[in-house]
């Protein structure tokens, strides 16, 4: 029997619809703007087993992931594409005694196959078997997955060797990708009906003293003769989203969010600084111990993975040095503000308001200034080592 018009029509615009919104779907994943599930925060156990959990107190609140673009990944900066790999969880994985050669370093074993010091310069690096941090001068970095035993020996993941170690021994293997420093985006945390961190006892707000700090730094790097754009400059809440779009709408050459802190557990006892860069792709952030389908995408923040740990690991070094707090990390997470930024980027964690006395350091205008005094300083040494790749 043969179906009337009309009923065909219905059904030829049924389909129709359906199609649309089949798109519209798809296109709403695709959105760089929806959210993803929020980042747990790291427990405060240090690792000791391949892949386990990294430490810390906690994680900022604000910066909530936020599902990524599908873009292409970046060819590595470093020298490790000729050493000779195995494959280990998943990943490539390269002996660390060898790169640290390939780098112009020594190597000496603490441990025969266990722990190893490698040493350039005034650098001292040593490592552990079975964990995700080692240490460089006494600095706390977080790898993006375990160092391995392996054959006898350590293996460090091709991309660790890549995007952290290298940045750190040698910035100038960054050059083919170098992004002269002249405009700086300050990104001050949270804002508005976003308070942040809140210590009650004290009634102190994270959103109160993240711009003011942020204030207090673009002001000395404004001496230093960097043009600089903020977030924004009163107390308004802006979109995660918007923050690094800001920093790209402006031409930024280098994008700095500052947060402070906070911990329920042991809250009296937890102070310092910690440092984020964004967590390179295939690793999962520091606050888990395994890889997952989302961090498999490619995001606009792999683009300047190298450069992203050279300026947080020089910004968490000066804030160690200026400030005599506790070393909590040069860490990785996959912060929203980290993960769209379009150039260098890191966030900084500069002390727990969980603490209150280091909340009522921090509630004084003389210790802020302090803290934007050592990010500039941080900035400096970027600066310095952008400069040196230069030539």
């Amino acid at each position: 029997m043969t179906m009337p018009a009309k009923g065909v029509a219905r059904i030829a615009l049924l389909a129709c619809l359906c199609l649309f919104f089949a798109a519209q779907i798809t296109a709403r994943g695709q959105d760089a703007s929806r959210p993803l599930s929020p980042p747990t925060r790291p427990p405060t156990s240090r690792p000791t087993q391949p892949g386990a959990a990294a430490s810390s107190a906690s994680a900022p609140t604000a910066p909530r992931a936020i599902q990524p673009r599908q873009t292409k990944a970046p060819a590595p900066a470093a020298p490790s594409s000729g050493a000779s790999s195995v494959k280990l969880g998943g990943l490539d994985y390269i002996k660390l005694v060898d790169f640290a050669k390939k780098l112009g370093c020594s190597a000496r074993w603490k441990k025969a196959g266990e722990r190893l010091t490698v040493t350039k310069g005034p650098q001292r690096i040593e490592f552990t078997g079975d964990s995700r941090d080692f240490y460089v001068n006494g600095i706390r970095v977080f790898a993006g997955s375990a160092i391995r035993i392996h054959r006898g020996s350590l293996w460090i993941s091709r991309i660790d060797a890549d995007n952290i170690l290298a940045p750190i021994v040698d910035p100038s293997l960054g050059r083919a990708a170098v992004v002269p420093l002249k405009v700086i985006a300050i990104d001050a945390g949270h804002g508005g009906i976003d308070k942040g961190k809140i210590n009650e006892r004290l009634k102190v707000y994270e959103k109160t003293f993240t711009l003011d700090t942020a204030l207090r730094l673009k002001a000395l790097l404004e001496k230093r003769g960097y043009k600089v754009v903020m977030t924004r400059l009163i107390d308004k809440k802006v979109e995660l989203a918007d923050r690094p779009e800001i920093a790209a709408n402006a031409g930024a050459d280098l994008f700095v969010s500052i947060h402070f802190n906070s911990v329920e557990a042991g809250a009296q006892s937890v102070s310092g600084a910690e440092v984020y860069r964004f967590t390179p792709r295939y690793q999962p952030p520091v606050s888990r111990s395994e890889a997952n389908a989302e961090d498999k995408l490619a995001n606009p923040g792999d683009a300047n993975a190298f450069w992203s740990a050279v300026a947080a690991y020089n910004i968490h070094r000066a804030l160690l040095a200026d400030l005599k707090v506790p070393d909590r990390g040069f860490k990785h997470h996959k912060f929203a503000v980290l993960r769209l930024a379009k150039c260098p980027a890191v966030l900084i964690e500069a002390g727990f308001l969980s603490n209150d006395a280091e909340a009522r350091k921090i509630a004084t205008p003389e210790y802020r200034q302090k803290i934007a005094e050592a990010i500039a300083d941080g900035i400096g040494a970027y600066a310095a080592a952008v400069a040196a790749a230069q030539k």
